[in-house]
């Protein structure tokens, strides 16, 4: 918190400071455009060629403050995005406010985990855990919180968060970058699809007149000045028509390279800046290194082949400057050989561009994992075990407030799956949604909320909070059979780790208590881990008689002076108290 509030002030001093130079260079770019007219002016009234030098001079004056100005601007905007992102770090510690996007296009009722325990909407581990500022970098935060690694991967992952987390000021930096950045899903899309797309050759007759025609065009300019001829003004004439003819050749080509998108070159550039920004930067971790490997290889270095590319945008551009599409043309076929560079760097290295979008992406979302791990550095970072140990110390979930959270212990190593009851309120729900978050986290590489714990790394499977469906004509019966079938198919093909809560409560009691020791039974047979809960107490008797395998665990309600209390704490055996009687009669709906 005292980092982002020093970060937050120190942007506050910078952002005045440039903000009162750009007034200043705006204002006396003001007086040079004014001065510009007057000495021209005095120019002409006067017949004084010396007023056109000072003209020329104050021209060159205005030019440099017209650059000034502008990267004035851009520096604004480059603090304000830092001033944004400390400012929303600090409302988020200190609030409880979310202004990060939750990925609520992400959100989907098909995945195995990812909308029973909310990870994309309203109030999600998404939205808590996102810093990222492009479309790609919130697509890869999405795809590592909904797929499941290998061990080696997750410690790779965990290595780099370690070393990220301590780079504060370059992680905002690029974020920053990416958030003053046109870096939105259209400019992807459209990216991706020029980087695809094959290159268009110019005519071969087009290509030999590209040389010869502007070298006969400087011949007759050179012709028609010492000799004086009226053959060399025709020839001049006729020259610039045909290079203007020729240069105009490639124009189909360069719009459709352009894709009728302005200013492609910014969004390049910035790309460049961004990857500049890595390059530059010393890692010492394995990812981190293999990134700027993928950045820098034998016959490229991305930062610098990427600001050539912006170059050539930026050239091939001006066509829609009918003065610079005349004159440069017609000149020198000048869009033909923009053209040819560019068409020769996309043969060449358009690959380039969907690799930098790659890692950009990648390290945008690691940054947010990072961003996370440094607001929180009392969470751990769990241990990658194998599928025979597994176990949670002081476990608690991640997004509640730490005045409001309650930790608890829980192995899965002597016994590997889980009977929890618990009376209504009691925590049975959120303490599924705990452990299921912080797996998913700890399947990320980033530190879970617990201070020790040793994590494998197995698909996860929830049944917690599915949906009917009038689309389908589906029930919520059906639905949960569908998901427990599911569960059942992938457990059989490999070990994985299942969250339960209260299934099958579409039917009647004895459906209820048959298929959930059935669903139990069958779960076990596999190497599967997880917990189940329910209200159901002779569903516990199925752990007496695998002793091996299951084990009962429960949370506990007491009435005290009248009233519920709740403590939230986890224990070995079977829930012996009920409360929905006790709160019906105190709300006096039964007597």
């Amino acid at each position: 918190m005292e980092t982002y509030r020093k970060r937050l002030a120190l942007f506050q001093l910078q952002y005045n400071a440039i903000r009162k130079k750009y007034k200043i260079v705006g204002f006396v770019r003001i007086l040079a455009f004014l001065a510009i007219i007057y000495t021209f002016y005095l120019a002409l009234a006067n017949a004084n060629s010396l007023y056109l030098y000072f003209t020329g001079g104050i021209i060159v004056l205005f030019l440099g403050l017209v650059k000034l100005h502008a990267n004035y601007s851009w520096r604004m905007r480059y603090i304000q995005a830092l001033l944004e992102i400390n400012k929303n770090e600090i409302d988020f510690i200190d609030k409880d406010e979310r202004p990060f996007e939750n990925g609520e296009e992400f959100k989907t009722t098909d995945h195995p985990y990812a909308f029973d325990l909310d990870i994309f909407g309203y109030k999600s581990l998404f939205g808590y855990l996102n810093r990222t500022a492009s479309f790609i970098g919130k697509r890869k935060l999405a795809d590592m919180l909904i797929s499941t690694k290998s061990s080696e991967d997750i410690l790779l992952n965990q290595e780099a968060i370690k070393e990220l987390s301590q780079k504060v000021q370059w992680r905002q930096e690029i974020n920053a970058y990416s958030k003053i950045s046109n870096l939105d899903q259209k400019a992807y899309e459209r990216l991706i699809v020029w980087s695809k797309s094959p290159v268009r050759e110019i005519n071969k007759v087009i290509n030999v007149l590209s040389y010869v025609l502007p070298g006969l065009f400087a011949l007759s300019i050179l012709g028609y000045y010492f000799i004086d001829s009226y053959f060399f003004g025709y020839a001049v004439s006729l020259l610039f028509t045909l290079n203007l003819v020729c240069g105009l050749s490639v124009a189909k080509y360069i719009q459709s390279e352009l894709g009728g998108a302005d200013k492609v070159h910014e969004t390049i550039e910035s790309y460049s800046s961004i990857v500049k920004k890595i390059e530059k930067e010393h890692f010492t971790t394995d990812k981190m290194k293999g990134y700027i490997a993928k950045l820098n290889g034998d016959s490229f270095q991305a930062s610098k082949d990427l600001k050539v590319l912006s170059q050539l945008f930026e050239q091939l551009e001006t066509m829609a400057n009918i003065f610079v599409l005349i004159l440069f043309n017609g000149l020198g076929q000048y869009h033909l050989h923009v053209y040819r560079r560019f068409a020769k760097w996309k043969k060449q290295k358009a690959h380039l561009v969907l690799l930098s979008i790659e890692v950009i992406g990648e390290m945008e979302a690691l940054n947010s994992l990072a961003n996370y791990s440094y607001n929180n550095r009392s969470y751990t970072f769990p241990t990658i075990g194998e599928t025979n140990e597994m176990f949670f110390k002081n476990l608690g979930h991640p997004l509640l407030s730490e005045k409001n959270r309650v930790c608890n212990d829980i192995a899965f190593d002597q016994q590997r799956f889980v009977i929890l009851t618990g009376s209504n309120m009691s925590g049975k729900s959120t303490f599924l949604r705990t452990i299921g978050v912080n797996l998913v986290l700890a399947g990320t590489g980033a530190p879970i909320c617990a201070t020790d714990a040793i994590v494998a790394p197995l698909p996860l499977f929830v049944s917690m909070r599915l949906t009917d469906s009038l689309e389908d004509s589906e029930s919520y019966f059906y639905a949960e059979v569908k998901r427990l079938k599911m569960i059942i198919e992938k457990v059989q093909e490999e070990p994985c780790f299942v969250l339960l809560d209260e299934i099958l409560r579409g039917t009647n009691s004895d459906d209820k208590q048959s298929g959930t020791i059935g669903v139990i039974l069958k779960l076990i047979r596999e190497q599967t881990y997880g917990v189940i809960a329910t209200h159901d107490l002779e569903v516990c008797e199925t752990a007496v008689k695998y002793p091996e395998v299951l084990i009962n665990k429960c949370f506990e309600v007491e009435i005290k002076q009248d009233d519920l209390f709740f403590d939230y704490k986890i224990r070995d055996g079977v829930c012996k108290n009920k409360n929905a009687t006790f709160i019906m009669k105190k709300m006096k709906i039964i007597d």
